[in-house]
C-alpha cells in the first residue's frame, strides 16, 4: 500500500447477542498524533465510547449463523461467507448490504475469506470425516470499480482444484485438517495446516503445490508488505505479539519479534477479567499498523464486567545501524480502549 493510499479509519464488525452483525467505523487520527498518550484517571488506559453503528448486516432468525468477513482491496467493502452458504457484500460508505450467490457447500468450523485481485476465495478452516467428498475451498468473481466492490452479475461459486493428498488426510484414511495461518503474495494464496505443513495455491494457474513440512509462525491472517523489505507481518502463533518474517526463504525466517506489542497490561491489571484469543492486525500504509483485541474488563466507571476493544497503533521506520545495516525500527504511537455495548460479544477489526 503506497503512502498516498494510507487508510484513515478502522472498520469494526461486532458480533452481538442480537441477531445481526453491527458495523462501526473508528477514526485513527488520534492514535498517530505525536503528543503523549492521554490517560484516564489513575493513570489507567484511556477509554472511549464506541461510535454508534453505521449499519448492520442482517442474519436469518430461524437458524444460528456465523459469517466470516474480509475487507476487499478498495478498503471500504466487507465481503463475507456464512455457514449457511450465504455470500454477503456490505458497503461501509453507503451502508448498503447485498446477498450474492449461494456457496456450493457449507463452511462449518469457520472460513478463511480471502479477496485477491478480482476473485474471492473461501477456504474451509477445519475438515473432518463429515467433509468426505467435499472441496477444501471455492472461489467466485468480484467486480472492482471506483464505486466499490460488488459481485459480478453472472458470478457463481466454483470448486477449487483438490490440494495435495496430505493437505486433507492425517494418514492414509483419516480425514482431518485444521488451517492455522494464511497470507497472499502476488498471485498465490499461502496457507498452513496443523501437523501438515504449508501449501500455496496459484490463482492464475489454478494449481496447488506443497511449499514444505514447516508451518507459518502466524496466528490466522498475515500481511505481506512489499515496501517494508518484502516481509510478511502477523501475530505470533504462540505469543500473539507482532512478527516480521522473510517468506522468500524456505522455511521462512523470523527477522523481527516485537514482544511488547502483546497487551500484557490486560493480564496484569487488577481489574482485568480476561483476554479473548483472537487479535486483528491491520496494515494502514506508510509502515503504520494497528493491532486490535477484544478484552473483558471491569469497567472503571461502574465496576461491571464488560467487553472492550483494545487498539494499539505503531509504525515501522526504515533506519540504518552504525555499521550501515538497514533495519526496521518500531515506534509505538498510542493505545486506547473502546467500550462495547453491553450486548456486544466479539469485535473483528479491519
Amino acid at each position: 500500500m503506497a503512502a498516498g493510499n494510507q487508510r484513515k479509519r478502522l472498520i469494526v464488525v461486532m458480533e452481538d447477542q442480537k441477531p445481526d452483525y453491527f458495523v462501526h467505523t473508528i477514526s485513527i487520527k488520534h492514535l498517530f498524533q505525536s503528543s503523549a498518550p492521554s490517560r484516564s484517571r489513575g493513570g489507567a488506559m484511556e477509554i472511549r465510547s464506541l461510535p454508534n453503528p453505521t449499519g448492520q448486516i442482517p442474519k436469518p432468525l430461524a437458524h444460528p449463523e456465523r459469517i466470516d468477513f474480509a475487507l476487499a482491496a478498495d478498503g471500504a467493502t466487507l465481503v463475507g461467507v456464512s455457514n449457511l452458504k450465504r455470500t454477503v457484500i456490505y458497503d461501509t460508505r453507503s451502508g448498503a448490504s447485498s446477498t450474492g450467490p449461494e456457496l456450493q457447500h457449507g463452511k462449518t468450523g469457520g472460513t478463511y475469506v480471502i479477496p485477491l485481485g478480482r476473485r474471492l476465495y473461501a477456504l474451509k478452516c477445519r475438515l473432518n470425516g463429515s467433509d468426505q467428498g467435499k472441496p477444501a475451498g471455492e472461489d467466485c468473481d468480484l467486480f472492482l470499480s471506483d464505486g466499490g466492490t460488488r459481485l459480478s452479475p453472472d458470478c457463481s461459486w466454483r470448486t477449487l482444484p483438490e490440494p495435495p493428498p496430505d493437505y486433507r488426510y492425517l494418514n492414509s484414511s483419516q480425514l482431518k485438517c485444521q488451517l492455522t495461518a494464511y497470507f497472499t503474495a502476488g498471485a498465490r494464496v499461502w496457507v498452513s495446516a496443523e501437523e501438515r505443513g504449508t501449501y500455496s495455491f496459484h490463482t492464475v494457474r489454478r494449481a496447488w503445490r506443497k511449499e514444505g513440512d514447516w508451518e507459518l509462525p502466524f496466528h490466522y491472517r498475515a500481511v505481506f508488505v512489499p515496501e517494508l523489505d518484502g516481509l510478511c507481518f502477523g501475530l505470533c502463533s504462540k505469543g500473539r505479539y507482532l512478527l516480521a518474517v522473510d517468506v522468500k526463504q524456505s522455511p521462512p525466517a523470523v527477522r523481527y519479534r516485537w514482544e511488547d506489542t502483546f497487551p500484557r497490561w490486560a493480564r496484569e491489571n487488577g481489574h482485568l477479567c480476561g483476554l479473548m484469543p483472537e487479535g486483528s492486525l491491520v496494515y494502514l500504509g506508510d509502515g503504520k499498523f494497528c493491532i486490535a483485541w477484544t478484552v473483558l474488563m471491569d469497567d472503571v466507571d461502574d465496576g461491571r464486567r464488560q467487553q472492550f476493544i483494545h487498539l494499539m497503533a505503531l509504525q515501522l521506520i526504515k533506519t540504518s545501524s552504525i555499521s550501515g545495516k538497514k533495519q526496521l525500527r518500531m515506534v509505538k504511537r498510542k493505545a486506547c480502549c473502546y467500550r462495547m455495548p453491553s450486548h456486544g460479544l466479539m469485535a473483528h477489526v479491519f
